[in-house]
């Protein structure tokens, strides 16, 4: 069996106003995912937690009734030990509760904790409060990809020994291993308030490694997956671009008919010329980012109205405003472009702001038929072609 080392956060912490013992709730201690950890030679491996494993009824009730220490024990020498009856006493100072679970909705292994040693009380409150896990598992040499990232490895038979409360730098853990241990990295936390900490994974996306908020991590991936898609159009245009160009190139030099025609495919060719360039401001850079974080505040607009369970995954943003008009208006959408569908949408959050949402033109008392929808409809229908 190997040794590791993963990082969490501490969550929401509550004081008992009897025992002074600290109390943190719901952590996620271990997630599904691809990690990289670092071997005491400096070499690292991309070892993969897949479901089967990381959620598997026998790891789960690994996390129950666990030692909590400062840090990851050592012993004389220097080398990390693992938590049992004959050093316990001195090594642990809290527990975790018998309430480990799956959330289902995260992919996450969470449990209760109490913590009740008075010195690491006195620090955590003073903000050392990243949580690491010990655990033995086998590695199993097996290559794969999950969730767009490949790996080297799987981690089988994971069993949970301990959970540590230690410091965390913002560049990562120190590494000082020995024998067949390793630690996670590149997986850091942002403090966001005392007492909780934000979740963050590593994620590989538009070509490049990035930190995301762990709960963004899925949403993020499917919009590098949406910019992928945008690629193969760029190539697309590109081949376009190739043969509008050829066909001007033929043109040019005939007669005034045959220059009119050149003019034409030049026209066409500019526009698709600009069309190519918009796309690739759009996806390039900055521009990832703020796409990212458009599709992210749509989605969370669309769970204002659809609920916790509205699921964004592979929809276009056309796709989920159309899903939240129907959710509270009873209209025919089919064949209905952008102009429509988009301020039709606005005035359905609109309506949330003024806790009306669901109103619709036939529930406005009175003769009053100068409504934000019947308004809508005639604008669409009587804009200009």
């Amino acid at each position: 069996m190997s040794t590791r080392y993963d990082t969490a956060s501490i969550r929401t912490l509550t004081t008992d106003p009897q025992t002074g013992f600290l109390h943190a709730t719901n952590v996620p201690i271990a997630r599904t995912g691809v990690f990289e950890y670092i071997n005491p030679d400096g070499s690292t491996d991309m070892e993969a937690k897949l479901p089967a494993d990381i959620l598997s009824d026998s790891t789960v009730a690994s996390a129950n009734s666990r030692p909590v220490t400062e840090d990851h024990p050592v012993n004389g020498n220097g080398q990390r030990i693992l938590v049992d009856s004959s050093n316990s006493q001195q090594l642990m100072k809290g527990f975790t509760a018998s309430n480990a679970h799956v959330d289902k909705a995260t992919n996450t292994v969470r449990v209760d904790m109490t913590i009740t040693n008075p010195d690491l009380i006195s620090k955590i409150n003073s903000g050392k409060n990243q949580l690491s896990i010990g655990f033995q598992t086998q590695i199993v040499p097996q290559s794969g990809e999950y969730n767009g990232q490949k790996y080297d490895s799987v981690q089988r038979n994971i069993q949970i020994n301990h959970v540590a409360v230690v410091d965390m730098a913002r560049e990562g853990p120190s590494i000082s291993l020995v024998g067949d241990s390793a630690e996670m990295v590149g997986q850091h936390s942002n403090p966001t308030k005392k007492g909780q900490q934000m979740d963050t994974v590593k994620i590989k996306a538009g070509g490049s490694t990035i930190t995301v908020a762990a709960d963004d991590a899925d949403t993020v991936m499917k919009l590098d997956a949406d910019n992928s898609a945008k690629a193969k159009q760029i190539a697309s245009l590109n081949a376009k671009i190739k043969e509008l160009t050829e066909q001007r190139d033929a043109l040019q030099g005939k007669s005034d008919e045959a220059g009119k025609k050149a003019s034409e495919a030049q026209a066409k060719a500019d526009s698709v010329d600009k069309e190519l360039a918009d796309y690739k401001k759009k996806f390039e850079g900055d521009g990832f980012e703020k796409a990212v974080e458009e599709r992210i505040g749509l989605i969370n607009k669309c769970k204002s109205i659809v609920g916790d369970s509205f699921d964004s995954t592979g929809k276009s943003a056309k796709d989920m405003k159309i899903e939240v008009i129907k959710k509270v208006d009873s209209v025919d959408l089919k064949d209905k472009d952008d102009a429509y569908i988009n301020p039709y949408f606005d005035s359905v959050m609109n309506r949330k702001k003024d806790a009306v949402v669901g109103v619709t033109s036939t529930d406005v008392a009175g003769d009053n038929a100068d409504t934000s929808l019947a308004n809508l409809h005639a604008s669409y229908y009587n804009r200009k072609k």
